[in-house]
């Protein structure tokens, strides 16, 4: 995956970081909103608010995009599920209690005499919380939107891929030397931080320029497997598998990976067929 964010929302969380703050003003005043309206006092504490839940939810922008590079929902979901919680809504609500204690600091007020913690600081955390609940959402929607852009037309050509059109030779590079790979002689092709790498059976390392979804397509779908969004596999690499959580695949590679090869539940299927077809045709 990409190191850059996949959510374009930044016009979406200033607009959400008014209403969020209109709200947390509003909440539990006996004056009417049409009387805050005309005073300067609302439009001042709005601003400082707004100011502070973009902060809070650029915080949990942030922390989700860096958790999708590293920690994928579908991969590592219980370790997902645990950080999210922890970076994504604890580490928001200490920075939502500091900066709201810097803010009554402003103005020589004890944050423990006034009424932020009893109603203002629990109705912040469930807004940090949906933060999360929306980029979990988001997350989905785009992998939902991923899977339908495959239309029926691109299934049907690449399932029709010969072996004798695939590309025999994949052209990497070490230092700066150009070195061809034979494809058969290509283990798996992965991709860790923002680079992309061929791993050999003889336990090689090459850096290749292209991305995967480029090399998906010139190699042979009989013979490499798109284990995940950062694995190509190559059947001749499987040493074996074992059914897993949420009815998960993990592989175990020759040579060995460095990270767990999860294959996800979605995914699963697909692969035990396409093992099943290479076990036939042997």
């Amino acid at each position: 995956m990409p190191s850059t964010s996949r959510y374009h929302d930044l016009y979406f969380r200033i607009i959400l970081s008014v209403v969020a703050a209109h709200f947390i003003v509003v909440f539990g005043e006996k004056d009417s909103i049409f009387q805050l309206l005309l005073t300067w006092d609302y439009y001042r504490s709005v601003l400082l608010s707004a100011v502070i839940a973009f902060i809070l939810i650029t915080i949990v922008h942030l922390i989700t995009v860096r958790l999708d590079i590293h920690y994928d929902w579908n991969a590592h979901t219980v370790k997902r599920i645990a950080l999210q919680f922890l970076l994504g809504v604890m580490l928001p609500g200490v920075v939502a209690f500091v900066l709201a204690t810097i803010y009554f600091r402003i103005y020589d007020i004890d944050i423990f005499v006034t009424r932020y913690l009893q109603y203002d600081f629990p109705v912040i955390l469930g807004m940090i919380l949906f933060f999360n609940l929306y980029y979990l959402t988001f997350y989905y929607y785009l992998q939902m939107r991923k899977a339908q852009e495959l239309s029926v037309t691109e299934k049907y050509r690449i399932n029709q891929i010969t072996e004798s059109k695939n590309t025999e030779v994949i052209v990497a590079s070490r230092g700066t030397k150009n070195i061809p790979i034979s494809v058969s002689n290509i283990s798996y092709i992965f991709h860790e931080e923002d680079y992309n790498f061929i791993r050999t059976f003889e336990k090689e390392d090459f850096l290749i320029s292209a991305s995967l979804d480029a090399i998906q397509e010139q190699l042979s779908p009989g013979k490499f497997f798109r284990a995940n969004r950062q694995m190509l596999v190559n059947i001749e690499a499987c040493e074996h598998f074992e059914n897993i959580e949420h009815q998960k695949i993990q592989l175990q590679l020759r040579p060995k990976h460095n990270q767990p090869v999860i294959i996800s539940q979605k995914r699963a299927k697909e692969f035990r067929d396409w093992i099943k077809r290479k076990s036939v045709s042997n």
